[in-house]
């Protein structure tokens, strides 16, 4: 009897299992209390409860219909629960039952990302020892410390050349101009876009003169740029040794160093990067911005006059990165389009523009977003290049309404996706600061919620941050420095189904872990160099639309942006009830944006909670007042939201966002 019993409750169990499969997919970092929020569910059914620290329930939401989702092979609800507007730390349920607990509103929601994300590059840096009053546990000696590399026969020169600093590459320790080029490029922009936030923000780096933080860290890498020009004008492709470094730590590793190739793209990113620089770095140091001006001119003189040396595979007896290019036009276009910027100089000016994304490999979306925001200088080619960026956007801001809530395709999913994304949310943010469209911002923000959790392997794709993050990447310093926790702030490559890496373990492969899926064939192994490996060029954009969306909701516009793109963080506070901002920037509201607070519900029950319901496309939403919200003192200035309004409420007085009396 005793043993029949035992076998009925395993059955039960079984026979329940289904009602506790559903998950819950989220931003593992958080989200702003006054932003746009969202969830996507799979497996489950019923409304979504989202329950405070006290056990309360505070919002439940009908999630959207469900949508398939080609590149994950599911089926997925969407969950709008963007009237979630008290900071704190929440769980999520389901019919009883909780799928997970670890939901966090909060303001400055992705500030310590911007500051890792960022920081990783001091981590990169060649030829200076880490500190560990800078570095903490991941302190190091100094890697490459010898200045002398060796001129390899496929530049068409003999001797040496004296390059130090710079970042290294990726897991390994190459330094790459091309891709030094897109990096380099992303940052500086996030610099100039974003001059007033970024002068004063700081995460611990050792300082460079008066520099702001991030222009101290590019200019680390500028510096090992300017050193691979030629007297000639022409740059040298790459900076490393013949072959791969073993898994060994940047001083030990001592392969002699070659400077490789001298190819036309590489010197036009050069000439971009360079001129870009010379007009951010006027104001803290006009002779270095001089310096920087002149090698980006001689560098596009040699351009013009080499158009054809393309580096187009390695040499021989040569393995490390290649990253070829037949055809240097894009580049040609970008490089002219920040030389005309910065000096006027109308033979410079190029056309053309581009409706695709960039990557290391083609850089005309660059000169697009350059011609787009610049358009006193670039007039009807502005025009173009604004329609291209919107066309694109446009298909973006449309994926990211269905399956996951991503933006990107399946086919999206190639070596380094994370990269990819990023990317597309930088193309979406330009969106946004030309028109102050909020789906533009919406579908920004989405991506970042992809990066940083809300995706099918439920995990951050971040190193050391949210509640599921990779422990293992392909990263050689992270590996052989002895500290089981990688160096924080890395994006990995992320999923991708190419399995380039899949093989042998004897040649530092991986056993097969694809699923047939684009967006789950991911492994977290040190040897999955295709899915787990990190480089400059992934973390730049990271860093950019996180730094950006920062910037944002701290006041800050581009120069350039429409009106209104500027927005204002809601400050988190112990209540539902957000006090009025006595900031001049006024945030962009609508009603699926600014969050319902509390002190919205009117009542005098003597119940725990009053409920007030109202509609969405997404279904049903109920909001949950806890008492203690609702006894606030009614002297206190309160942001209120009413009939898709948003206002401020003092005395009994209503004032719009200006501070103007509401009649």
């Amino acid at each position: 009897m005793k043993n029949h019993a035992l076998k009925s409750v395993a059955l039960a169990a079984l026979v329940a299992a289904p009602a506790f499969a559903a998950t819950a997919y989220i931003n593992q970092i958080g989200y702003r209390p006054g932003d746009f929020k969202e969830l996507a569910l799979v497996d489950a059914n019923g409304s979504v409860d989202f329950v405070n620290a006290a056990g309360q329930v505070v919002l439940s939401v009908t999630p959207k219909a469900a949508s398939y989702w080609d590149a994950s092979g599911q089926n997925v609800q969407l969950v709008d629960f963007s009237k979630l507007a008290e900071a704190g730390k929440y769980s999520i349920k389901v019919n009883g039952n909780v799928l997970r607990s670890d939901l966090v509103v909060k303001s400055q929601t992705y500030e310590d990302i911007v500051k890792a994300s960022i920081k990783w590059f001091y981590y990169q840096r060649a030829s200076m020892a880490l500190e560990s009053q800078y570095a903490g546990k991941w302190a190091r000696a100094a890697g490459h410390t010898n200045p002398t590399a060796e001129l390899h026969n496929s530049t068409g020169a003999s001797g040496t050349i004296n390059s130090s600093k710079g970042w290294y590459d990726a897991g390994d320790y190459g330094r790459y101009i091309v891709n030094s080029g897109i990096t380099t490029y992303t940052l500086l922009s996030l610099y100039e876009h974003f001059p007033q936030y970024f002068k004063t923000l700081k995460w611990n780096i050792p300082a460079e003169g008066s520099l702001p933080d991030l222009l101290a860290e590019i200019k680390y890498n500028l510096d090992w740029m300017l050193t691979m020009q030629a007297s000639d004008g022409g740059v040298y492709h790459k900076l490393t040794s013949l072959g791969f470094p073993g898994d060994v730590m940047p001083a030990a590793d001592n392969s002699k160093l070659y400077a490789i190739g001298k190819s036309t793209a590489g010197t036009f990113d050069f000439a971009a990067v360079m001129a870009m620089a010379s007009r951010i770095y006027k104001p803290f140091d006009a002779t270095y911005a001089s310096k920087c001006l002149e090698a980006a001119k001689k560098a596009y003189a040699w351009g013009q006059q080499n158009p054809s040396r393309n580096y187009l595979a390695n040499p021989s007896d040569v393995s490390t990165g290649a990253y070829e290019n037949d055809n240097p036009n894009d580049e040609k276009v970008l490089a002219g389009t920040e030389l005309f910027i910065t000096t006027g100089d109308a033979s410079y000016k190029q056309s053309g523009s581009s409706e695709y994304v960039s990557y290391w490999g083609d850089v005309m979306g660059l000169a697009t977003y350059e011609k787009a925001t610049h358009q006193a200088q670039f007039g009807g080619d502005a025009n173009e290049a604004k329609q291209k960026i919107l066309g694109t956007a446009d298909n973006f801001a449309n994926r990211a309404e269905k399956g996951f809530g991503v933006v990107m395709a399946k086919d999206d999913f190639v070596w380094g996706s994370n990269a990819v994304a990023s990317n597309q949310g930088v193309w979406l943010l330009h969106a946004y600061y030309l028109t102050g469209e909020q789906k533009y911002y919406k579908a920004a923000v989405k991506v970042l919620d992809y990066l940083l959790g809300k995706n099918p392997l439920d995990m951050s794709f971040v190193t050391g941050y949210g509640s599921k993050s990779p422990k293992m990447p392909h990263h050689r310093p992270s590996t052989s420095d002895n500290i089981e926790e990688p160096i924080p702030g890395m994006l990995v490559g992320g999923p991708q189904p190419g399995g380039e890496d899949v093989g042998s373990a004897a040649e530092w492969k991986c056993a097969d872990y694809r699923t047939g899926q684009a967006a789950t064939a991911y492994t977290d192994q040190r040897c999955s160099y295709a899915t787990n490996e990190v480089a400059i060029n992934w973390n730049a954009p990271l860093a950019y639309l996180a730094g950006a969306i920062e910037a944002i909701n701290s006041g800050y516009a581009p120069e350039f942006a429409a009106a209104g793109v500027a927005k204002q963080d809601v400050p988190a506070s112990s209540s539902s009830e957000a006090p009025a901002s006595s900031s001049s920037s006024v945030p962009q509201s609508s009603s699926s944006e600014v969050a319902s607070s509390s002190s919205a519900i009117s009542g005098n029950s003597s119940s725990s909670e009053t409920v007030a319901s109202s509609s969405s496309s997404q279904g049903t939403i109920a909001i949950h007042a806890p008492v203690e919200s609702r006894m606030m003192r009614s002297t206190q200035p309160r942001l209120r939201f009413d009939d898709q309004k948003v206002f401020i409420e003092k005395n009994g007085k209503r004032f719009d966002l200006k501070g103007h009396r509401i009649k």
